[in-house]
């Protein structure tokens, strides 16, 4: 029987396969249809283990609709991280504060410094919040390679617990200096775009090949892209977003660790197919 994977930042266990909501759950809750397939989306997590969920003040309004689909299903069996994404310490406590209630929690997981915007003010109020119990971990996002310099210098200050950055099987910039940073001081890693915004799985010009993958249970292009993203163990979690509720339980099974010939496969099958 399938079991999802685990691993933990801190002591603190998460999924190696959670959710983003980027652009995904930024919707007008108002409108039945479209808010009850992210109400699914969210029920399809919570039963397939997928029960770490990221959002951020800049998915417009994605923290309200996750919140309140969160709530139509079971708020303990879900870890939350969101970001704060502003400038000034006055206007990050109103945002922080913004986030707990648009998520309808008192105790947010992961709080990180979206982009390490404005990093030096919101440390110390995220590290407050933290020894507060408020929240669990503090974390900074980076998605652009030219700022790893300046991430990598905040994560040596010990104050930071996990990172969050783009990773894939073609994107592997962090693998060189950020990955080892981050396993020799013990911070968690988030991976964004693990799929590329779903790239390497919509938009190949071949069919790739599944055959040596199938023993493992792999059966589909995403699970295989997922697998190798988790496979790297300095990974905590890959965060893809997704519209479609049935794109969760096909996720989930990507939770394999597949080992490193394999890994090599899926990645010259990739490089082949885009």
């Amino acid at each position: 029987m399938y079991q999802m994977l685990f691993r933990k930042i801190r002591g603190i266990e998460f999924p190696v396969v959670g959710m983003g909501t980027s652009r995904t759950f930024d919707v007008d809750e108002s409108t039945p249809e479209v808010f009850s397939i992210r109400s699914k989306i969210v029920e399809e997590c919570q039963m397939n283990g997928v029960t770490l969920v990221d959002s951020s003040p800049m998915y417009g309004n994605a923290e309200k609709v996750l919140g309140l689909a969160i709530q139509e299903n079971d708020p303990s069996k879900f870890q939350i991280a969101t970001k704060v994404w502003t400038t000034g310490h006055g206007s990050g406590l109103d945002q922080i504060d913004n986030s707990f209630s648009l998520l309808k929690t008192e105790y947010i997981h992961i709080f990180q410094i979206h982009n390490l915007v404005d990093w030096k003010t919101h440390l110390p109020t995220l590290t407050g919040l933290k020894e507060e119990g408020k929240i669990g971990l503090v974390g900074l996002t980076c998605m652009t390679p030219s700022d790893y310099p300046e991430m990598m210098n905040i994560m040596k200050t010990g104050k930071i617990d996990s990172i969050q950055i783009p990773y894939n099987v073609i994107n592997t910039r962090v693998e060189s200096d950020v990955l080892p940073l981050a396993e020799a001081m013990g911070i968690g890693v988030l991976v964004m775009e693990p799929l590329q915004k779903g790239k390497y799985v919509k938009d190949l010009r071949l069919p790739p090949d599944l055959v040596p993958l199938s023993d493992l249970g792999i059966k589909t292009w995403a699970q295989a892209l997922l697998s190798w993203v988790i496979s790297n163990e300095v990974i905590t979690s890959a965060i893809p977003a997704t519209s479609n509720p049935k794109r969760i339980k096909e996720n989930s099974l990507g939770a394999i660790q597949i080992p490193a010939e394999l890994r090599d496969f899926v990645k010259s099958e990739t490089e082949r197919c885009i």
